[in-house]
Formats: C-alpha cells, structure tokens, sequence
C-alpha cells in the first residue's frame, strides 16, 4: 500500500507543479502575443493620424470614412468633450499610440487630432469575451489532470483484473492458481499476500489428501491382522493360544493407537503454529536440553554424542518447545542409524545460526535426500523395532519453515548423514 500511496501523491504533484507550468508559460506566452498585438494598433493609430493630419478640419469627417472604407478599418470621429477622463488620462490622448479603452464588446484607441482639439480619433477593435482565455486554461489544467490520473489507474486496474480473474480461477479449484509478479504493480504486497495464502491453502489440501490417502493404507494391515486373530482367538482350543492371539492383537491396537496420534499431531501443526508467539530463545540451552532428553536413548544404543556450542548464550526468535521437538527427531532419527558417533554442533554464521547434526552410518543416498522431508516418506531400510510412518523428517521441515528456516542433507552415503539446520536470528528482518 505505501508504494500505492507514494505512486498517486507523485502523479498528483507532477500533474499539478507540471500542468500549471506549461500553463502559466501558455499564458505567458499569449499575453505576451497580445501585448504586441496592442503595440501594433498603437502604432497603426499613430500612422492614420499622420494620414489625417494634412486635411483640413472641415473635411475630416468625409477623408476618416473614405479612410474607413479603404482600410477596412472602424474608424471614426467623436467629440472630446463625450469622454470624460481623469487628467492622467488626458494626457495621453496627446502621447504616441493615443488611449486605449477596453469597453463591454470592443476594444478602442482614441487620439487627438493636430487640426482641432475638440475632435478624436477612434479606432476600434472586437475584444475577446472577459475571462475566456482563464476558462480554457482552467478546463485545460483538469483535463491534463484527468488524464494522468487515468494514466496512473491503468495498470491498477490491470492488477485489480489479474487478481479477481486468479482469485475466481482459485476458488473454482485451480489450486496452483497465482498472481504473477511484476514490478510495475501498485499492489506487490497484497498480491504476495494473495499467493501465499493460496500457497497455505494448496499445502494444507495436498498434506489432508496425503494424510487421509496414507491414513486409509496403513490402517488396513492392522485392521486386518485384528479380524484374522479375533477370527483365531474365537476358534482356538486353549486359552494359551486366546492369550497369545490377544497379545498380537494388543500390540496392532498399539500400533494403531501410535499411527492415528502421529498423523493427527501432523494434521494440527498449522492450527498450533497459529496460536504461538516468537520470543527470545537460547538455541544453545535447547541443544542442551535436547542431548540431555535423548541420553537413555543413546545410552541403549552404545552411541556417543559429541556437542560442539558457543560458550555465549545464541540467541533467537522463535519457539523453543517447537525447536526443542525438531532438533530431537533429528536426533532420535540418528541414534537409529549411526554406528558408534554423532556430532551436534553450532556455529554462528552472521544474521543466523547453523546446526549441524551429523552421524557415523550407513547414511542417504541423493536421490532421497530431498524426499525423506517429504510427509509419509519412510526409507526401506528400517533398523528399529518401534513403528515409523515417515513425519519425523516432515516436521522438523514444518518446523524451520515456521522460523523462517532451512535443513538440507550436505554429506551423503556411504559416509554417514550430515544435516544442516540455519535458523535466522531475527524473524522481522525477513522479508
């Protein structure tokens, strides 16, 4: 909206301050036509008085109309005594280029003549309509006007246009419907506004189709590993083989139970990321708190963890339960895969923090190294007795992407996985 604002102040300035120059130099100029034109008939006075000046005065009524008639002029006599003139103006009627009067419909030049002083000169021209000239110039000035103004809602009219025209196309269900960026436009922020929304709203129906398509499959080996042992609990002869086929069928309940809490916690990370607030946050003490939460796990599985953090508190925006909850899935991710050590440092790259979580297995290959942040995405290779359906990964990305982050894998197999982690510092330097 400010560049909104600042374009129609700029037009409207540049229309007023330009159009009222070339005006003013208009008027300037037309004035200035006039003020010769004047001097012209001044001195056209001056030569018919010369003309006159040899007749003697009882012929100067006839020679001035045979004059008239000649030039084509409005010439004529008049009494001096019917004009009846302050003393400053009198003088005048004796000095080169005479008097000029400026009546209702005419403009008149009168002067003495040499022979008799009881007898003028007129010489008379049609003047233009009072005001005429200052009303073509104000219709003029708001025309121009107008014009820019037109000039300038154009191109917001187009991108008004575009935006309804996408907006329709969006609620129609093309969900990959947006507004394409030009730097021309008046509304950038609100048609960014726009494609980000529309963005939040694509994702969130492509992770509900996910989860929902997901949900449906993974269901239907538990569901069905229920039915065959209730089948088989019904038809056993002994209660040793009911209470071990009621021991599988808790452990799919189990199972089950774990599944449907992962994908609704998936499912609602957006409605609780809308309810949170950024405040300052010790990424330091979070890694901390994270290697301390995960040290029975590391403990169980013989591994090291090698932490490498600033001795200064590293301050950030953000929330530190969402944190805390990536960096351990990062974590708990690399105790199942790494042999013997895993590296968690962090270092301060300038207006972010980078974490760097690396582990000493079999590691990612790169073809999976972007898609294992994808929801449900679960690698064949499954060294852990507890179920996985392929969210950890994806919410560590959800996670960063809340904080204005990234995460990419930077080391490959067979070397082990290395994942690095940047975090901005502050979430209002953002743009």
């Amino acid at each position: 909206m400010l560049k909104l604002s600042l374009s129609l102040w700029l037009v409207a300035v540049c229309a007023l301050f330009g159009l009222g120059a070339l005006l003013d130099q208009v008027a300037e100029e037309t004035a200035s036509n006039a003020a010769q034109q004047t001097d012209l008939r001044a001195v056209l006075l001056d030569q018919l008085i010369g003309r006159l000046s040899a007749v003697a005065a009882t012929d100067l009524p006839e020679q001035t109309a045979a004059l008239a008639r000649q030039s084509g002029l409005s010439l004529k006599l008049v009494p001096a005594a019917q004009l009846a003139l302050p003393a400053e103006l009198q003088q005048q009627l004796t000095q080169p280029g005479g008097l000029a009067l400026v009546e209702t419909s005419q403009l008149r030049y009168y002067k003495t003549l040499p022979q008799t002083a009881d007898l003028l000169l007129q010489l008379s021209y049609p003047s233009e309509a009072p005001g005429l000239q200052d009303l073509w110039l104000t219709l003029a000035l708001y025309l121009g006007l107008c014009l820019l103004l037109l000039l300038w809602l154009s191109p917001l009219a187009r991108r008004i246009y575009v935006l309804s025209k996408t907006a329709r196309a969006f609620g129609s269900g093309q969900l990959s419907a947006r507004i394409p960026r030009s730097r021309w436009s008046y509304i950038g922020g609100l048609e960014q506004n726009f494609n980000d929304m529309a963005s939040q709203i694509e994702q969130l129906m492509a992770d509900n189709r996910l989860l929902a398509s997901s949900l449906s499959h993974d269901l239907r080996t538990p569901i069905a590993c229920l039915r065959f042992g209730l089948e088989a609990a019904q038809d056993a002869d002994s209660n040793t083989q009911k209470d071990q086929y009621l021991r599988r069928m808790e452990a799919e309940l189990d199972r089950m139970e774990a599944m449907v809490n992962a994908f609704l916690e998936f499912a609602s990370l957006d409605r609780q990321q809308q309810q949170w607030h950024a405040e300052q946050v010790d990424l330091a003490e979070v890694c901390r708190q994270v290697v301390f939460a995960c040290e029975p796990l590391l403990q169980a599985k013989q591994l090291v963890c090698q932490l490498q953090l600033p001795a200064q508190p590293c301050l950030l925006d953000g929330h530190g339960h969402w944190l805390g909850r990536a960096l351990l899935n990062l974590l708990q991710n690399a105790s199942r895969y790494a042999s013997s050590t895993i590296e968690l440092s962090l270092t301060d790259g300038g207006s972010y923090w980078q974490v760097l979580l690396a582990d000493d297995g079999a590691g990612i290959s790169a073809q999976d190294a972007q898609r294992i942040f994808q929801p449900f995405v679960r690698l064949e290779a499954q060294s852990s007795q507890q179920p996985q359906f392929g969210l950890g990964l994806a919410i560590v990305k959800k996670v960063l992407e809340w904080h204005h982050g990234s995460i990419r894998v930077v080391r490959f197999a067979p070397s082990g996985a290395c994942f690095s982690l940047r975090l901005p510092k502050s979430l209002t330097k953002i743009s």
